[in-house]
């Protein structure tokens, strides 16, 4: 009796141990499948895009914002990276790019040589390979426009210059004496070259992006074709210090002006 009592209760046991084993083994699995929900719920919430980009560059050496320096010019480059964008409202972005700039300018010197007072004219053009990283804001109206929404485009940006590379030609006027009524003759000799001057400029570059831009939605919304026009403002000086024996250059600290037109495309 006390056997079929005791078998009695262990299978009553048995069967509510694998009642509560069930239930709890349901619980736990709709426990997950509301996490998983409500995971890919929220990263669907976020509006992120991002995409490679490609561009040019025009670059100049100057003292400010419009101010020029004597003796300088302008260069051209290539920039190429990528960027990613996270949405803030329906007419209010914030992106991140890194990209590859090249930047410089183009600069005239003149010196006295050291060893016989000779005149020496070097024109150099001078381009900085630096790795950019801009934060930007991006302002764009609230409906597109024929197709297209423009921006309004405003951040800051940090430079590291990797490379500095001068292609130069240099023109040596000498003096000689000869027979000739005044005794002496003039004389002048150039030559060409590449120098690496990246000592001569920080490795820190910070800059002040405004601009324009575009956004242009292909057939099926799936992707986004970006166009940007923006200018670059150097806020501090590149050049570690100046050379006391150029006869052009002054103490003056210059800054790198970049005007970068670019296109990319969100994947």
């Amino acid at each position: 009796m006390n056997k079929r009592i005791r078998a009695k209760r262990f299978f009553q046991l048995t069967k509510l141990g694998i009642i509560a084993s069930l239930s709890l083994s349901a619980g736990i699995t709709q426990a997950q499948d509301n996490e998983v929900s409500s995971t890919e719920s929220s990263s669907s919430s976020l509006d992120i895009t991002y995409g490679p980009k490609i561009g040019l560059t025009s670059s100049g050496f100057y003292e400010g914002f419009w101010g020029g320096r004597q003796h300088t010019g302008g260069v051209t480059g290539v920039a190429i990276g990528g960027f990613a964008s996270y949405k803030l409202l329906d007419f209010v972005s914030v992106s991140a790019e890194l990209m590859y700039m090249q930047q410089g300018g183009t600069r005239v010197e003149l010196k006295e040589s050291l060893v016989d007072g000779s005149l020496i004219t070097t024109t150099g053009n001078v381009k900085l390979h630096n790795v950019e990283f801009p934060v930007l804001v991006r302002a764009s109206l609230p409906n597109p426009v024929l197709g297209f929404r423009p921006q309004l485009i405003l951040g800051p940006s940090v430079g590291f210059n990797v490379a500095a590379v001068q292609s130069q030609d240099i023109t040596y006027f000498v003096d000689e004496f000869n027979e000739s009524p005044t005794g002496i003759e003039a004389f002048a000799r150039t030559g060409s070259g590449t120098e690496n001057v990246r000592s001569e400029y920080r490795s820190m570059q910070y800059g002040l992006n405004v601009g324009l831009g575009a956004e242009i939605p292909l057939e099926g919304g799936a992707n986004t074709i970006i166009f940007d026009a923006r200018y670059r403002y150097g806020i501090n000086p590149i050049n570690n210090g100046y050379d006391p024996n150029d006869l052009l250059r002054d103490a003056s600290d210059i800054r790198s002006n970049t005007f970068l037109f670019s296109i990319g495309i969100t994947l």
